[in-house]
């Protein structure tokens, strides 16, 4: 099997006590570099960790969401290139974009890995990542999967937003999506890529199932049966890589 992605998980705590465990993932890339997905607060044991993992080469933001500490990581990491939508210039005008996720990707990351547009949310405008070498789909706020949640806000929050104890989509994008076919259509493209594992940046990797759970989290938008199955040359070999 594949081995999994690095990820860092940080416990963070949101006004009026509110329980939303993040996560900061990392993308291996060829001659020992990496690309940190959602960068969370990197304090000087994680950043060691990292160090011994790779070079920094890029810092991305998957989303408008998802920036509260990419300035912190870039001045961390001043050689690294930040990406970016490009409308979190606007929101973020201090940070060092240097790159529009909506362009082509620099020629180092394609190479492993394939960025997928979520259209339709432009208020969100998320992009997940497919890393092939480990067949592992990186998502962001599309999904949640917190089957623990601490604390009584946490519970109520989560019970509010449908995302109680288990994989499921926030009602807010229900909301936020104004183009559901274009939704719909990313939706499909994302459950036509051959990952084994699915990694959020809110709750537990999923490493059983993750193609048929995700589709099931997402059915409101994309019925099952207008997702193509996998083909079978394209699924991981037991025991295989």
């Amino acid at each position: 099997m594949a081995d999994s992605l690095p990820v860092f998980d940080y416990a963070q705590v949101l006004p009026l006590g509110f329980r939303f465990p993040a996560r900061m993932t990392l993308l291996p890339l060829e001659r020992g570099r990496l690309a940190l997905v959602s960068p969370v607060p990197i304090d000087e044991a994680s950043a060691a960790a990292i160090a011994a993992l790779g070079q920094v080469a890029f810092l991305i933001a998957p989303n408008l969401l998802h920036h509260l500490y990419l300035g912190d990581a870039a001045r961390r990491y001043p050689d690294a290139r930040v990406l970016a939508p490009s409308a979190l210039a606007e929101k973020r005008p201090e940070l060092r974009i240097a790159h529009a996720l909506g362009d082509a990707l620099p020629p180092e990351l394609a190479a492993a890995v394939d960025v997928v547009p979520i259209a339709g949310a432009p208020g969100i405008d998320e992009h997940a990542f497919f890393h092939r070498a480990t067949r592992s789909l990186v998502l962001t706020d599309l999904v949640f999967n917190v089957t623990r949640p601490e604390g009584w806000l946490a519970h109520l929050l989560f019970h509010l937003g449908g995302t109680h104890g288990r994989l499921a989509a926030s009602r807010i994008w229900r909301l936020k999506v104004v183009d559901r076919a274009a939704f719909a259509a990313s939706i499909e493209r994302l459950l036509r890529l051959p990952f084994d594992t699915l990694v959020m940046a809110h709750g537990e990797i999923v490493r059983d199932d993750a193609r048929a759970r995700l589709a099931q989290a997402l059915a409101w938008a994309v019925p099952p049966r207008r997702v193509a199955p996998v083909a079978a040359s394209e699924r991981a070999p037991r025991g295989g890589t």
